[in-house]
């Protein structure tokens, strides 16, 4: 019998990364994204009902990797940086749950792309690190609730990952600190106990290890996959 998946954020970055995983796997993977052939918005919850609508049946795994963030100090941080990455991180996280939790199989699982930020928070990331705490809190809330129909769900937590994301953070946080965007890079890298940021696809092969049958006894859990970085050690190689 075919699975069928939807990823959200599905475009490009970890999304991107997270449907062709599935794909590979075996999945049939429907992609939402505002920039699909039909674009779906997480955050409007007539768009998100609509193509709930157009599904062919009961999905048997989600992954949500729909994000955004914008970095500025407290003092800076707008209204609009606060509402928008609060709209997209965290309503839009609930927005999918609430409107896919209906027509999820018994045995399937859902995992949430988090973050570190929504673990521990972060200089600059005052809003973007307030919405990823209200992820996992979600996740923690719904467990139970998802547990009763034999679904299960997962956070993922990454730190430094390669991603267009990434590279707009480089800039902001280059700006913020009097530094290039290859000096701030070259950090990430220092105090990565690996030596080197994620790939999309290693977080990736995280969300299609908590959404298949190897995590079966998994509910409620964060995965940090961060290479050791939330550890917080500068690592010296030479």
């Amino acid at each position: 019998m075919s699975k069928t998946a939807v990823v959200t954020g599905a475009a490009s970055g970890i999304g991107r990364a997270c449907a062709q995983a599935l794909t590979a796997d075996g999945f049939d993977v429907v992609s939402w994204d505002l920039a699909g052939e039909e674009p779906v918005d997480v955050t409007n919850s007539a768009s998100v009902a609509d193509a709930v609508a157009r599904l062919d049946g009961p999905l048997d795994a989600v992954v949500l990797a729909a994000g955004v963030s914008r970095m500025a100090p407290l003092l800076e941080t707008t209204d609009d940086d606060w509402h928008f990455q609060m709209n997209v991180n965290a309503f839009g996280v609930f927005n999918c749950l609430r409107a896919l939790a209906p027509v999820l199989r018994p045995g399937s699982a859902i995992a949430v792309i988090d973050s570190m930020a929504g673990l521990r928070g972060a200089p600059y990331l005052s809003a973007y690190s307030a919405s990823k705490f209200a992820v996992t809190g979600l996740i923690e809330a719904v467990t139970p609730e998802l547990a009763v129909d034999d679904v299960r769900i997962n956070g993922i937590c990454p730190m430094y990952v390669r991603t267009p994301m990434e590279t707009r953070e480089l800039a902001w946080e280059g700006q913020l600190r009097g530094m290039t965007p290859e000096q701030v890079f070259a950090e990430y890298e220092r105090t990565t106990p690996l030596g080197r940021v994620a790939e999309p696809e290693e977080i990736a092969s995280t969300a299609l290890f908590l959404v298949t049958d190897p995590s079966r006894y998994m509910t409620g859990s964060f995965l940090t996959v961060s290479g050791g970085a939330h550890l917080g050690f500068t690592v010296d190689r030479t």
